[in-house]
């Protein structure tokens, strides 16, 4: 039953090293740009301090799906049901004070501009918060 379920939901818990060979960069950004730096840094302490929960949720704010894919982060899929590899794009629309945004359909993370790293896990854990809630709970 477990196996089973893992080949059709997914794996629950997250291999961030997986998750970073498994990913790319794109419109100007590279390893060595500091805000790509400070998210793998950022995802490397969650895991670290066991917040898979936190993993999980930015899995799901990105890609739609808070489960790994059998076969690792090689085989993520889109919301649009396509293949595609996580994304981190250098978000010019954005500002240093932004949150990321995020387009599952293409499993790709726009960052902002962060001015520190302190700034770049609080903006993040913040993007995370807000993908968890509905869109419509402060509504009454």
């Amino acid at each position: 039953p477990t196996e089973v379920n893992g080949l059709l939901a997914g794996v629950r818990d997250i291999d961030v090293e997986d998750w970073h060979k498994n990913s790319r960069m794109v419109s100007g950004l590279t390893a060595e740009t500091q805000e790509v730096q400070w998210f793998w840094k950022i995802l490397r302490q969650w895991a670290a301090d066991g917040h898979q929960d936190r993993l999980q949720d930015l899995l799901q704010f990105a890609t739609g799906s808070r489960r790994v894919p059998v076969g690792g982060f090689a085989q993520l899929v889109g919301f649009n049901g396509g293949k595609h590899l996580f994304t981190l794009a250098k978000a010019s629309h954005l500002t240093s004070a932004s949150l990321p945004t995020s387009h599952a359909c293409i499993c790709t993370l726009d960052l902002p501009p962060w001015t520190s790293f302190e700034a770049a896990s609080q903006k993040l854990s913040s993007a995370v918060a807000a993908g968890r809630s509905h869109f419509d709970e402060g509504t009454g």
